[in-house]
């Protein structure tokens, strides 16, 4: 049975993918590129895996950019776009998925992520066509066609606690979720 790697950031999209994954599922990979949270985006991902004994790989990855896109500060609402950003992740990923002799590597791009450039379903497709011609890795995006809402039912379908997932882009100084900023917004305009 072919693995997978998830390239999983503790959000709902993510932790989605890693019960979709099942018995195929090889690992996690969480990159620290020194977002605003990273501590309790790593602490949703160890939170989901330490219970399933599923390898979680964790990657230091200096970006450039970060002070300008992603700290706009707490509760700032509005697309927070880093340029490159997918770009460098999915390279990240198939890397270790290739040296670890696994087949995929998932990301949690959907149809709520369309404004992104980076999450777009031509983008996936150009990237998995190069990345099959250069390692043979596919590169999947398994949500890419439905919405947050849709995301947000799959996931209570699974039974996931959406409690232990994070997904805020700037926490608030007691280390809360802001409430107000695109991604939290979109995840409460989500029926559930």
């Amino acid at each position: 049975m072919s693995k997978v790697l998830i390239l999983m950031s503790g959000g709902v999209d993510s932790t989605v993918l890693a019960h979709l994954a099942g018995d195929r599922l090889g690992g996690l990979l969480f990159i620290d590129y020194g977002q605003p949270a990273a501590d309790q985006e790593r602490r949703a991902v160890h939170q989901w895996a330490a219970p399933r004994g599923v390898e979680v790989i964790g990657l230091a990855c200096d970006l450039s950019g970060v002070d300008d896109h992603m700290r706009t500060g707490v509760g700032s609402n509005g697309l927070r776009i880093l340029p490159g950003r997918n770009l460098i992740f999915a390279a990240h990923a198939i890397n270790v998925a290739k040296s670890r002799g696994w087949a995929e590597v998932w990301i949690g791009a959907n149809a709520g992520d369309e404004p992104y450039p980076d999450c777009r379903p031509a983008w996936v497709s150009a990237l998995d066509a190069l990345s099959q011609a250069d390692t043979g890795i596919r590169l999947v995006a398994p949500l890419v066609g439905m919405t947050k809402a849709e995301i947000i039912e799959r996931a209570m379908g699974e039974r996931i606690d959406l409690a232990q997932t994070w997904s805020c882009y700037q926490p608030t100084p007691t280390g809360a979720q802001c409430g107000t900023c695109h991604s939290c917004l979109e995840g409460a305009d989500a029926p559930v």
